[in-house]
């Protein structure tokens, strides 16, 4: 089977062009023949090797120079690269003449549905649907535009359960498959000894990192023995930066590494406060290493991953005292620690690829083609 893959690129060490890769990797040695379409790679080495039989090419589009420019100018930039990607995508999806097209982001959703004729097209959701369109005063019509277009997609796929439910509103078409973990060989198990708390993730709005800090304020004073390491860059990297640097309230930052797994082990337990995770790959490759978590109870991730009091504990969203509470209990019950580290490496076995992956051939084979 021809398989193609479109997304923006592979240039950061993210959960989405991990999942990606791997994706393309595994279907690749099954037999398939796989490309991955980038528009934005450029120049940008790829940040997770390809598997033999796995092609990729860039379009050399680059959307994100249009933010070199403003106003009028700007919007007559993007018009020449919408020209450029229909161009060349064109030219690809004449080339290869794939058996299925996926796009990975609904970016593209508008254009692809227009010129894909017969090809059945899947849109991964790697988004919630609450969150599928940004506020604005242009939010309806654009809700509107998305979904029209989603509508002539032949499959939507969620990651949770809970997602689909709310994707199902408006689409009749809509499947559920969760992420795959990469699993390196050999796993790391922690020993859950370690007095380290650790968080993992983009530091961005989504992550609230503010929430996680101010959690950690209330828990340090009485477990001045335990660390907070922080694994992330971006925006709001700066509010971790200046407690690691002051050396105080026992905060550490250290950049995103390639190594995860390894540092997923030398901690007690993980701790995410996002106010929204269409999956949270980091819970589960965590987990896979026996580490327990702790979380906000946000929509939709969390609860699809972790079985609150058996593998983690789970909080109310935005409740900063509740999760220091919980971080505090499993701070200070080891036993605890160990009882949910064994569960959560159990259950995170249902997210590697020989669970997953045959999930998506499965929905290949049973697509139905019609007309574009």
């Amino acid at each position: 089977m021809k398989i193609v893959y479109v997304f923006h690129s592979l240039a950061l060490w993210g959960g989405i062009e991990r999942i990606l890769t791997d994706k393309a990797n595994w279907l690749a040695a099954r037999g398939h023949e796989v490309t991955l379409i980038t528009t934005d790679q450029g120049r940008h080495p790829l940040t997770y090797p390809l598997g033999e039989g796995v092609s990729h090419v860039d379009l050399g589009v680059c959307f994100h120079h249009q933010y070199r420019y403003r106003g009028l100018r700007r919007l007559l930039d993007l018009w020449q690269r919408h020209r450029l990607f229909r161009k060349e995508m064109k030219a690809q999806l004449r080339r290869l003449q794939p058996d299925v097209l996926l796009c990975t982001t609904t970016a593209f959703v508008g254009q692809l549905v227009r010129w894909k004729g017969r090809v059945p097209l899947v849109v991964e959701s790697h988004t919630i649907c609450q969150r599928a369109v940004d506020g604005g005063p242009l939010r309806g019509l654009r809700r509107w535009w998305l979904f029209r277009q989603l509508r002539r997609a032949d499959m939507l796929v969620a990651l949770t359960e809970g997602d689909a439910a709310q994707w199902r509103r408006h689409l009749s078409h809509v499947a559920v498959i969760p992420n795959m973990v990469h699993v390196p060989d050999p796993l790391p198990t922690a020993m859950l000894t370690a007095r380290r708390v650790i968080f993992v993730g983009r530091l961005e709005e989504q992550k609230q990192v503010d929430r996680l800090l101010s959690a950690w304020r209330l828990v340090w004073p009485t477990h001045r023995d335990w660390t907070l390491t922080v694994c992330g860059d971006g925006s709001q990297q700066g509010l971790v930066r200046q407690l690691s640097e002051q050396g105080t309230e026992g905060v550490e930052l250290i950049a995103p590494t390639p190594r995860i797994f390894d540092c997923y082990a030398g901690a007690a337990m993980l701790v995410l406060t996002s106010a929204y995770e269409p999956f949270g790959l980091v819970m589960a490759e965590a987990m896979m290493c026996g580490v327990p978590v702790v979380a906000f109870d946000c929509p939709y991730g969390p609860r699809a991953i972790v079985s609150d009091g058996v593998s983690g504990l789970l909080v109310p969203p935005q409740d900063d005292e509740a999760l220091a509470a919980a971080l505090a209990r499993l701070m200070d019950d080891e036993a605890l620690r160990r009882r949910m580290g064994a569960a959560a490496a159990r259950s995170a076995r249902r997210f590697v690829a020989s669970q997953v992956m045959p999930q998506w051939e499965t929905l290949f084979v049973n697509l139905p083609k019609r007309q574009g």
